[in-house]
């Protein structure tokens, strides 16, 4: 029933309109001139009203449009994205591999690149775990460096990973020298991110600012390696050293790629499995 009254309705305002229509269309007097402008005002409501559908309907159909285009766009930024970071990564590989040219054009020794894939969470300045083991010809001893400076030495070899002992630890101890004062000692790590060259004479004339580099003491480790700059001296009554703090020049907390020092031969070792 209530359909049968809804297209009664909408025929008679069909057909409202079309009389409308046809009088306005012709010049008219009388009664007919008459209900011409009797019907204007509902005729231009009407008029507003179907603008007014015919405007959300438009609107309707661009909002699908731009959700559609949206979820293209969305899907395409999001491959862009991926494939920026692939070459982002190969670009680092190919940075890797051109530093370890240029240290090895510096010291008559191999150099490794191998990336960081893990840390010790429970001795954060102590170990870090790398990508090369045995099967890449990695050894225990080895020294690692970055482009900065040393790192610290390979602890423990697995075949397609290794542990670095770093410098920061205390169970660590490196030969260096002071490059200034010609001063000869022995690094260690204190543990909480800073290093400690003990057995430097009380006489030394050693100043912060001061240069740390390896004395090559070992034989894999080489001689001028970088370890840091003096930021404080400490001396105590009656002691015949003084206590050099040393702030080491890596930064270890974006550490992600290192460098492992090979003495050429290595690879040939009968230690190598």
């Amino acid at each position: 029933m209530k359909k049968k009254i809804l297209f009664i309705l909408i025929i008679a305002i069909v057909s409202f309109q079309l009389v409308v229509f046809s009088i306005q269309k012709h010049e008219v007097s009388g009664w007919l001139g008459t209900l011409r402008w009797a019907t204007v005002p509902f005729h231009r409501g009407w008029l507003v009203v179907q603008n007014g559908l015919d405007q959300v309907v438009s609107n309707f159909t661009s909002k699908r449009i731009l959700l559609e285009e949206n979820k293209s766009l969305q899907k395409e930024v999001g491959r862009l994205q991926n494939e920026l970071t692939i070459l982002t990564e190969q670009i680092r590989e190919l940075e890797m591999k051109f530093t370890a040219g240029a240290i090895e054009k510096q010291i008559p020794f191999d150099v490794v690149p191998s990336l960081v894939i893990g840390r010790d969470p429970y001795d954060w300045f102590g170990k870090l775990i790398i990508d090369k083991g045995t099967n890449d010809e990695i050894i225990p001893d080895l020294t690692v460096v970055t482009y900065q400076g040393l790192v610290g030495r390979v602890e423990q070899t697995y075949p397609n990973y290794s542990i670095v002992r770093l410098i920061l630890s205390s169970e660590i101890a490196t030969g260096a020298i002071l490059q200034r004062t010609r001063d000869l000692g022995v690094v260690e790590g204190n543990g909480r991110g800073l290093c400690v060259m003990r057995y430097v004479y009380r006489a030394s004339q050693v100043q912060v600012g001061d240069l740390a580099i390896t004395s090559g003491l070992g034989t894999s480790t080489p001689r001028g390696i970088v370890i840091g700059k003096v930021l404080d001296i400490k001396e105590s009554e009656g002691s015949l050293f003084k206590e050099v703090i040393v702030q080491p020049e890596c930064d270890f907390s974006l550490l992600d790629q290192v460098f492992i020092i090979r003495p050429p031969g290595t690879g040939d070792s009968d230690d190598v499995q």
